[in-house]
């Protein structure tokens, strides 16, 4: 008698890599099925008028939002990724509040399907239309995203994360702007499976795959305490986003999991303790000038403006007294 699959090997076995099927179940598009997802939502480019804005991809490639799609099949559109983006919507139109209280592998899904859905684009995506069999990402590197395959597909297949949870995930409130435009961000650092999304007064941060380790951090070693007294400025969100992707990049473990099928076909997904069975730190020491960099990047200043060797660096979340210090998005 064969072997019966495992569901996670079912997954697996229908992954594609190119524009012929569904990004997410696998499926083979043709005329009747084939609908091109927008990986932002038309509630977002509506709302912040970014059809015309540009998402910058891994090699410099500027691609309008408006055509930022990727092949998906009707039934994952509509009736798996529809219905997500729905309720993250009226969370968003609700305000911070509201988005509060959404349920976490609610926004854990959202966030994955667009960091996954631009991975996706980056490797089917020629880097230049004088050589369009050449592709931003190699196969290789994406197939080593099977985790995060996995993960994305529990929007689909009925799936239990048990806690603690494979991603940290954290909410700040920020400051909203009469012009649309001024009032989103989106970064993202696809190798480390970080994102972060500012949309009027909500502002996530989140690492997708380190098995909560950030959230072990005390906040205040984490450099985000003075944010929760604000409602920050642009800039300062730009702050913490360098701040909680760095401590990302300083994880000096592997995140493993275990992936268990009940007899009901539901996919149980179990973080294995980030430690292990090592005794030496779980992150690397900290290093000035590489999170002076990433804050460069993240907020658009020179670095030579934000880092001040044998003095510090400048930070826009509190004053030298160490009082949260209120900017006003003017």
């Amino acid at each position: 008698m064969p072997r019966q699959k495992h569901i996670v090997e079912k997954v697996l076995e229908n992954r594609s890599f190119d524009r012929r099927h569904c990004f997410l179940c696998g499926v083979w598009l043709n005329t009747k099925n084939n609908s091109r997802e927008h990986i932002f939502p038309k509630f977002l480019l509506n709302k912040f008028k970014l059809w015309e804005q540009r998402l910058t991809l891994l090699n410099g490639t500027e691609i309008p939002y408006r055509k930022v799609v990727i092949p998906c099949c009707k039934t994952c559109n509509n009736k798996y990724i529809g219905r997500i983006d729905k309720e993250i919507s009226q969370g968003v139109k609700g305000g911070f509040d509201q988005f509060a209280k959404l349920d976490e592998v609610l926004v854990f899904q959202w966030l994955s399907r667009i960091l996954y859905s631009i991975l996706y684009l980056e490797m089917i995506t020629p880097r230049d239309p004088r050589f369009k069999r050449r592709k931003i990402l190699k196969k290789t590197f994406f197939k080593s995203l099977e985790t995060a395959y996995v993960f994305l597909n529990s929007i689909r297949i009925k799936t239990e994360f048990h806690e603690p949870y494979p991603w940290s995930i954290f909410l700040f409130k920020t400051q909203s702007h009469t012009d649309p435009q001024l009032s989103f961000d989106f970064k993202d650092n696809p190798i480390m499976f970080t994102i972060a999304v500012r949309m009027g007064d909500i502002g996530i941060v989140a690492a997708l795959q380190e098995n909560g380790a950030l959230q072990t951090i005390e906040e205040q070693a984490l450099g985000i305490t003075h944010a929760r007294a604000l409602e920050l400025h642009p800039v300062q969100f730009c702050e913490l986003v360098a701040r909680i992707f760095y401590a990302a990049s300083l994880l000096d473990r592997v995140p493993k999991y275990m992936n268990v099928s009940s007899p009901d076909d539901t996919m149980h997904i179990i973080s294995l303790p980030i430690g292990g069975l090592s005794a030496k730190p779980i992150f690397r020491d900290f290093d000035p000038e590489a999170y002076a960099r990433l804050l460069s990047w993240s907020t658009g200043i020179p670095v030579e403006q934000l880092h001040f060797p044998g003095k510090g660096i400048w930070t826009f979340l509190h004053d030298e007294t160490g009082v949260p210090k209120h900017m006003p998005f003017e």
